[in-house]
């Protein structure tokens, strides 16, 4: 079968006419992107090219190589005819070749190490991905000579050996949602405070049936715990203290949980509208000992919370569990009733189906103008937890 689809493209290098040129607008698609090609480059595709196996596919195959001698034979020199509109397919192969450096990927096998009910050791599964180059690159020779603005790159994957559910005995078996958060234009130390905050959560196991509580697995957000003084929100002002940018954390926590379709019990919004946590009504405030994120494993089995940077902007967090047959639409957050001095509302609603029922649930958030709330150049000492600094704050009005 391959011998045949080898001798069709090379047909239509010897049969196209000069009008079969491709539009000037050529793209490769690898699933949802595109990979335009330049016009520089697409001129210096075209022309004739000597076709042997050797001097296009090097590295293919013995089998794909025969294939291909079986057609073009000991060419060095190209029919006199394709001069007049082949495409080459030795720099179309190399394009490709270079492309697929940026994609391919060995398969990693599942590592995952629990003691005392935190994982201390965990490589995610994960799936091999390698560009078929040859076949890719025959594919775009057949879409050029068509006069066809795209052509497809074949990717093939292979699987890791082991499974994670193999991993272990806690229902701790796949990828159940992922929470994303951008903390570009942060500050040294409220970067910090994150990078700290991170590794609180980092490998954390929250069993069936529990009530995740934030600041329980925080604790102490003070100088002996590695934090470092970084604006908090409060009542009075502005004003740096230890552990600011931790709702960083609990936001993309909060994100992860609504996602997965866990019943969240506890949520506060910030008091004003922070970039950090566009869009503006998918955040989370947390003070240990005045405000909290709480919500409830309610899945299958156990939960891996697992965090990382995805780059030096963007926070990740990550749970592994046992999905079942709930389905989560969350719709757009929506942001409404602005006002000058930078007041808003916002609304975040979440629709889950489980067992046939479906049931809506809409988070909402009031934030108040930043200017009620002026930055204050002034430390804050905390001794212990922030807490026990500012027994009398109201939810609505701490964050960081």
């Amino acid at each position: 079968m391959k011998k045949y689809f080898i001798i069709f493209i090379f047909s239509l290098l010897l049969t196209a006419s000069p009008k079969a040129w491709a539009a000037d607008n050529f793209s490769l698609v690898y699933g949802d992107k595109k990979i335009p090609v330049d016009q520089e480059t697409l001129d210096s595709w075209k022309g004739a090219q000597a076709v042997s196996p050797s001097n296009v596919f090097p590295g293919a195959s013995k089998t794909f190589q025969q294939q291909l001698q079986n057609y073009v034979g000991n060419k060095t020199t190209a029919p006199a005819s394709v001069n007049n509109y082949s495409f080459r397919l030795k720099p179309i192969y190399a394009f490709i070749n270079n492309f697929a450096q940026t994609v391919n990927t060995t398969s990693a096998d599942t590592i995952l190490k629990i003691e005392n009910n935190r994982a201390v050791e965990f490589t995610p599964p994960q799936n091999g991905l390698a560009v078929d180059s040859y076949k890719s690159a025959l594919d775009a020779l057949r879409n050029l000579s068509a006069g066809r603005s795209e052509s497809e790159i074949t990717v093939e994957e292979s699987l890791p050996k082991n499974t994670l559910a193999q991993t272990n005995a806690l229902g701790i078996n796949e990828l159940i949602a992922e929470g994303v958060s951008s903390f570009k234009g942060s500050p040294k130390n409220r970067r910090h405070n994150i990078e700290v905050g991170v590794e609180k959560f980092k490998g954390l196991i929250i069993q069936k049936g529990e009530e995740f509580s934030f600041n329980k697995y925080l604790g102490p957000v003070d100088a002996e715990s590695g934090f470092l003084p970084e604006l908090v929100i409060k009542k009075e002002g502005t004003v740096p203290e230890f552990g600011g940018g931790l709702c960083q954390v609990s936001s993309t926590t909060f994100r992860a949980a609504m996602i997965a379709g866990l019943p969240i019990t506890q949520r506060r919004n910030h008091a004003y509208a922070v970039q950090y946590y566009a869009p503006q009504g998918t955040d989370a405030t947390i003070y240990p000992g005045v405000v909290d994120l709480k919500f409830v494993n309610n899945t299958p089995g156990s939960i891996l919370v697992w965090p990382y940077f995805k780059d030096k902007d963007t926070l990740i967090f990550d749970f592994y569990g046992t999905k079942d047959d709930r389905q989560v639409t969350l719709e757009k957050p929506i942001q409404y009733d602005r006002k000058p001095d930078g007041s808003l509302k916002a609304s975040w609603t979440r629709i889950i189906t489980k067992d046939g029922e479906t049931s809506s649930s809409t988070f909402k958030s009031i934030y108040q103008s930043p200017a009620l709330y002026h930055k204050e150049e002034q430390f804050v000492s905390t001794t212990s937890t922030p807490a026990q600094t500012a027994p009398n704050f109201t939810p609505a009005t701490i964050t960081n």
